[in-house]
């Protein structure tokens, strides 16, 4: 489970959420009319009618004024409906339901107790454009039109301004659909989304729970921005997005999204899985994604990496008192520019992240834990290294003021001795009893090594490890602080290598 430290504040900022001062909405709402989903358009919110009409309906009246406020009192609104028409392609086509364009003020504001609920039965996936019996293609990727059949997305805004959206449950049931083949790369890469905003700015999502969507509990973007655009916001607070298809949560594009006491978890351990199944997945499309900042998140048991930046032009986020902690892969594998974690948790292998002869734009983590600590189901993800430099040489990445606690495996592997790592004033514990005598229990080359301690709690033993050495180098810090080896069972330079001081200079 995460850090009950971060658990009790994280509590005590949902039990307070109640008291707290009520959203600051633009001086423009009282320029935009204010809907009721029952009073103004029949909804039944029972739970067994399907209300998809009432809200295309509020959808119709918001976007015919420029913008709105929709209010959702309490109760289950079943909502998506597809249709077939003879000879429209493909065989079953969604309906919208909360679908808006251009609209410059949108508040959808539910109460404790709304829920959205997607219907079941929907189809989603591959199925035959003429005879709509599921279709499973002989090859991937498979990108045919035709065949892609989406089950829905609950609230979509393009090209939008001043939105919030707040105190919901979104639901997408993804358990309850009808899967059809695979479509995209693995998986089923259409749209069934919770929130989707795309081209949006001035956005404010507080107190969701978007979970169980076949794709994404949230997809935010910006296309075709680029690094010089002015400033895009998004603010995500309290938002609990899990049990989704493919991503908690997919930024796409933009400038300015943070994200606060939120929690990614459990993407792709429901009805549908897609890759890359992460928590958080960081991923320009025709854009950019700059000035990102989660604070106080969780990244927990995704069957894919908890957090996943590798491609396009993206990363430049910091993560603060986060919680990445992978059971059957990567707590976190990043491989793009920019990315600082602080005070930050690592349960499971992690990569070194981004390296870079430009310091600047190397990751940097800074006071942060990694341990291969199980989480709550008995499960963690255990390469052969609690950290490795997979996807990237690491040049320049700093670890500073870090703890590593490797329990059943190895600490730390960079392989590459042309490009210089940092550890700075680390303690990296070694616990791996079970390694064979004579074995190796880190294997820091390259590696710029101050003040570190390297330690062991793994009871008594016969049996010595050592610290594998080449091209590297050892420094006192600025306070005369040595690098040290307690032994006796982990040994510097070799098994039967010193333990105690280490003297400053290289090594290997």
């Amino acid at each position: 489970m995460a850090d009950p430290r971060r658990l009790r504040r994280r509590t005590v900022l949902a039990g307070g959420a109640a008291l707290a001062v009520a959203t600051q909405l633009p001086a423009a709402a009282a320029a935009y009319p204010t809907f009721d989903i029952k009073a103004d358009f029949g909804a039944a919110g029972n739970g067994s009618t399907n209300d998809t009409t009432a809200f295309q309906q509020a959808a119709a009246a918001i976007q015919a004024a420029g913008g709105g406020t929709l209010t959702i009192p309490a109760g289950v609104y079943v909502v998506g409906r597809q249709t077939h028409t003879s000879g429209v392609t493909p065989y079953y086509v969604m309906e919208p339901i909360i679908a808006l364009s251009g609209v410059q003020f949108l508040h959808v504001k539910g109460s404790t107790g709304t829920v959205l609920r997607l219907a079941a039965g929907l189809r989603y996936g591959s199925f035959h454009p003429t005879t709509g019996a599921r279709y499973d293609p002989p090859t991937l990727p498979f990108t045919t039109a035709s065949y892609g059949v989406e089950a829905g997305r609950m609230i979509e805004v393009l090209d939008g301004s001043d939105i919030t959206i707040e105190n919901l449950e979104l639901d997408g049931a993804n358990d309850q659909l009808v899967l059809g083949g695979e479509f995209g790369d693995t998986g089923r890469q259409l749209k069934a989304t919770g929130i989707r905003l795309l081209g949006c700015t001035n956005v404010r999502i507080t107190d969701v729970h978007s979970h169980h969507h076949g794709l994404d509990g949230v997809t935010v973007g910006q296309p075709g921005h680029t690094a010089a655009d002015p400033a895009t916001p998004h603010t995500i607070t309290r938002l609990r997005s899990e049990y989704n298809g493919r991503q908690g949560l997919s930024w796409t594009g933009g400038r300015g999204l943070t994200c606060t006491d939120s929690a990614f978890n459990h993407t792709g351990r429901a009805g549908v899985r897609s890759a890359p199944s992460a928590g958080v997945d960081i991923e320009a499309e025709s854009s950019v994604c700059r000035d990102g900042l989660f604070t106080g998140c969780e990244f927990v048991n995704n069957a894919g990496s908890g957090l996943d930046v590798t491609h396009g032009d993206s990363g430049y986020t910091r993560f603060e008192g986060c919680t990445f902690w992978g059971t059957t892969t990567y707590s976190a594998y990043t491989t793009t520019p920019g990315l600082v974690f602080k005070w930050s948790t690592f349960n499971g292998t992690s990569n070194v992240g981004f390296g870079s002869a430009d310091a600047a734009l190397a990751t940097v983590y800074a006071d942060c834990h990694f341990e291969d600590r199980p989480w709550t189901n008995g499960q963690v993800y255990r390469g052969t290294y609690l950290v490795t430099d997979a996807g990237n040489t690491g040049q320049n990445v700093r670890y500073a003021d870090c703890t590593f606690v490797a329990r059943e495996l190895r600490s730390i592997w960079t392989n590459d001795v042309t490009v210089q790592k940092h550890f700075v004033r680390c303690t990296i514990d070694h616990r791996y009893a079970a390694l064979a005598d004579g074995g190796i229990q880190c294997h820091p080359w390259g590696a710029r090594l101050v003040a570190c301690t390297f330690t062991e709690a793994m009871g008594t033993t016969t049996r010595r490890w050592y610290v594998h050495l080449n091209d590297v180098v050892v420094e006192n810090d600025v306070d005369g602080i040595p690098t040290t080896v307690t032994g006796p069972a982990v040994r510097w330079g070799s098994p039967s290598g010193p333990v105690g001081t280490i003297a400053e200079g290289p090594y290997g």
